[in-house]
């Protein structure tokens, strides 16, 4: 591993300059390296493509910078995948920050061109790569206008041509989408050439390299360069010896910013090369044209044409002795670094495309890679055996011993209510799953509140709910009660720095997430039930009391109806994650102090700074004023101090043996329309974020990925149900609850008056009470009776794993997929008629 990188590479001048580097080229091998440097790397660039970490951006860079530094020259050859690393604006008051011994500018810092490639195409794959191809001395000397250096270092060995790698993004949002288009227009991109006999292309097609690119999934390329071996053109690297990719050669036809570019690379480790971006920041042009009345090509160049070998005039040497620089006879092109990149050998494809290194690069069904390198056989393998094609998922289970069992068999235990004689599995009927009989349920509470919105049109899911089986929290997991009990079990290597302190994701689970049927709960509060009234009342006569009982007082179901004909087809609600809670981070979030703003200043910052979230600020000024004379659920064990400010130890034990007991870290996920809303999400919900790269590559093999994740709750098991209905006279319903209420978790209004709870009924098949405070002027707080609050159902959703979200999606189950997929006009007109 060791023998491409040492700091022997750099040419540094002195002992002491040598061993600082070697030091720090230490440092990064024992912290950052654990035996994959695909992994090492992939966590550099995720840090890097993080809009919301630029504040570690700088310390990356360094590292980038010193393994570059002690990287190995070494002459590419053939294709390369390709990801970007990084990305940095070019410092134009460089000249001047030297002369007063300072390394960037406040406007460089703020690194705009950084934070616009994140925002749009930094995880997309958009350039996949280069390739280097054989070039005769001809060539070269016609590009290069007979430069005597370049024909003085070519060898047929090492010298090359080169051009990029591009593909189009997997869900393009409105910018995405323009991306490689508009590239193909400015920079001349052509196809992907599929045969050496393919015309059109500088270098040398050749059977070896057409094989190796099988590896790598593009469908444009263009770009040109000309790479040999050649000395750093960046002040700071000392002229290191490095493999040097000219882009700025004005037969080449580069465009703007191509015209400025000169891309060095070097090798630090096996089959992986670091490369930096390098531009100019003076004397350069803004491409070249041809002029349409002369024949043949001319590359005339719009602006000053490139000369590396140009000397200095008057001029510019009187400039450099302005600013106590010394007179170089070279012109200075003022080049710069302006970030990173990888190239990786496609012999490693398999490591490259790993779920711990770059799945974001890894080729998608349909393009070129895909089944060369096996992964449709890998697919199969994980659910061809249950019948992954969608007619399949339709009635094709019932083929399969497994699936059938799974689909028809419900999770149950005695109700809690002794009016609940019926058997609940008598619903089910013969030849359908129970999704199959949810949708057919779903369907007849519809036709029923499509006049009068009432709960009791909800009586089967209401027995359903009543008779299912809370999850439960075990070793700190979300655990169900099927065979395997969870969908997917994975980790992240990645850590993440939550409020000071970094932790990786752990035990990460998701469902996919469907709606049964709405209800408007606000009817329960402000329209109570009349009878009930009417036994409290000697002056309603009963008989008008049944008549208004009986001609529906409460109206048509609104919410149900706009849901299912406009509502699905928009709202990108995608299911919900679950992932390991420590200690200390399950302490603070559950936090009601009166003293929030001292123990976590920079998350009520937070809380105050978004205005979604002023419900959960609200409630920190509330405990500070002591609005609440008794204490909350959690206050004996805050009192000695939060986690970092004096906790005692026996209190910080409480913490974990309930964060392992009881409690999982929560999101709610949503699908690729959350993106057209990005901005705004952001601006609204805190706790908004872009998934784990690695966690949403997980999701990407399932039948429906997720984008975003946002909504933050702390899922605890083992709770007494909060809604009454639930209840029996001596009997309580034990429940799977969401908390969002709790001060310091934050969110985005009306979240901060929700409260669901959940029960598993089948294998991997939760259902779920939509439930919500309709005394919106009472604040939260764990020392008020529930009652005070008059929580009441909205609704009822469905959380699937992913044998259950392929049914779902051939069934069309609250989906826009498969069969059930219609235009949202011919909805929205189906409501208006």
């Amino acid at each position: 591993m060791t023998q491409f990188l040492s700091s022997a590479n750099f040419p540094t001048s002195s002992a002491t300059e040598s061993q600082a580097l070697d030091s720090k080229l230490n440092a990064i091998l024992e912290s950052d390296f654990h035996g994959n440097f695909y992994q090492t790397l992939s966590s550099y660039q995720r840090v890097l493509a993080d809009n919301h970490q630029r504040d570690k951006w700088p310390e990356f860079h360094e590292k980038l910078q010193t393994l570059f530094m002690c990287g190995t020259a070494k002459p590419l050859d053939g294709p390369m995948v390709g990801i970007p690393v990084s990305i940095r604006d070019s410092d134009y008051f460089k000249d001047a920050l030297d002369t007063f011994g300072e390394e960037r500018s406040t406007i460089a810092s703020i690194e705009w061109m950084a934070t616009a490639w994140n925002a749009t195409f930094a995880d997309t794959g958009l350039w996949m790569g280069k390739t280097y191809e054989p070039v005769s001395r001809e060539t070269v000397a016609e590009k290069c206008n007979n430069n005597d250096e370049i024909l003085a270092a070519y060898d047929p060995e090492t010298t090359r041509v080169g051009r990029n790698y591009f593909r189009e993004p997997p869900i393009p949002d409105p910018i995405q989408s323009i991306g490689l288009p508009g590239l193909e227009k400015l920079w001349h991109l052509k196809d992907r050439p599929m045969d050496t006999k393919t015309k059109g292309f500088i270098g040398q097609i050749t059977d070896v390299n057409l094989q190796k690119e099988k590896a790598i999934p593009y469908t444009k390329t263009g770009g040109y360069y000309l790479s040999l071996m050649g000395k750093s053109v960046v002040s700071e690297m000392q002229e290191k010896v490095v493999y040097q990719l000219n882009y700025r050669w004005d037969k080449l036809g580069p465009s703007f910013p191509m015209t400025r570019l000169v891309d060095e690379v070097v090798q630090i480790a096996e089959g992986i090369y670091l490369g930096q971006l390098v531009f100019a920041t003076k004397h350069y042009n803004l491409g070249t044209v041809d002029l349409p009345f002369v024949p043949g090509e001319q590359h005339i160049a719009l602006g000053e044409p490139y000369k590396p070998n140009r000397k200095t005039n008057f001029l510019e040497k009187l400039w450099q002795k302005i600013l106590g620089k010394q007179s170089t006879e070279e012109v200075d092109y003022g080049y710069q670094n302006n970030g990173y990149f990888l190239m990786m050998d496609p012999q490693y494809a398999k490591q490259i495309y790993a779920d711990e290194a770059f799945p974001q690069l890894r080729p998608r069904p349909g393009e070129i890679g895909y089944v060369e390198l096996g992964y449709d056989q890998l697919a199969a393998s994980q659910s061809a055996a249950l019948g992954d094609e969608e007619l399949e998922w339709v009635d094709g289970w019932k083929l399969h011993a497994a699936l059938r069992e799974k689909f028809t068999t419900l999770i149950l235990e005695p109700s809690t209510k002794a009016s609940d004689t019926e058997d609940v599995n008598n619903i089910l009927k013969e030849g359908e799953s129970v999704l199959q009989m949810l949708q057919r349920i779903g369907k007849e509470i519809s036709a029923q509140t499509k006049y009068e919105d009432h709960l009791k049109h909800f009586e089967k899911l209401h027995k359903l709910f009543r008779s299912g089986v809370a999850p439960v929290v075990k070793d700190g997991l979300f655990q169900g009660h099927g065979k395997k009990g969870y969908n997917v079990r994975a980790d992240s290597n990645t850590k993440y720095d939550w409020y000071g302190e970094k932790e990786a994701i752990n035990g990460f689970d998701y469902y996919h997430g469907a709606t049964l049927n709405l209800h408007w709960g606000f009817s329960e509060t402000f329209k109570p039930d009349i009878k009930k009234s009417v036994d409290d009342s000697s002056v309603f006569p009963s008989a008008l009391a049944t008549l208004v009982e009986e001609d529906g007082l409460r109206g048509p179901n609104v919410m149900d109806m706009v849901w299912r004909s406009i509502g699905k087809y928009i709202f990108p609600w995608g299911g919900k994650s679950y992932e390991k809670i420590s200690g200390r981070k399950l302490s603070m979030l559950l936090d009601e102090s009166d003293d929030l703003a001292e123990r976590y200043p920079e998350r009520v910052k937070q809380l105050k700074t978004y205005l979604a979230s002023a419900p959960h600020y609200n409630l920190v000024k509330k405990n500070r004023d002591h609005y609440w004379d008794a204490e909350g659920k959690y206050a004996k064990h805050l009192k000695s101090g939060a986690w970092d400010k004096g906790m005692s130890d026996e209190d910080k034990q409480f913490w974990e043996q309930e964060a392992n007991n009881n409690w999982v870290y929560g999101n709610n996920l949503q699908d690729e329309r959350i993106l057209a809303a990005d901005a705004i999400m952001r601006v609204l919900d805190m706790n908004y974020k872009e998934p784990d790269p690695t966690l949403q590559a997980l999701s990407e093999r399932g039948p429906s990925p997720f984008a975003r994740q946002g909504y933050v709750f702390l899922g605890v098991a083992n709770q007494d149900s909060i809604l009454p209905m639930n209840n029996g006279e001596d009997k309580t319903k034990k429940v799977f609850q969401f908390h969002y209420r709790y001060p310091m978790i934050g969110g985005a209004v009306p979240i901060g008056f929700c409260l669901d709870e959940l029960v598993e009924i089948a294998d991997g098949l939760f259902l779920g009470q939509l439930i919500y405070s309709t005394a919106l002027d009472k604040p939260f707080h764990t020392s008020t009776d529930p009652a005070e609050f008059k929580y009441q159902l909205f609704g009822y959703f469905l959380l699937l794993d992913d044998d259950w979200q392929r049914h779902r999606l051939a069934i069309g189950l609250d989906t826009v997929h498969a069969r059930a997929k219609e235009s949202l006009l011919n909805k929205a007109l189906d409501l208006v008629t």
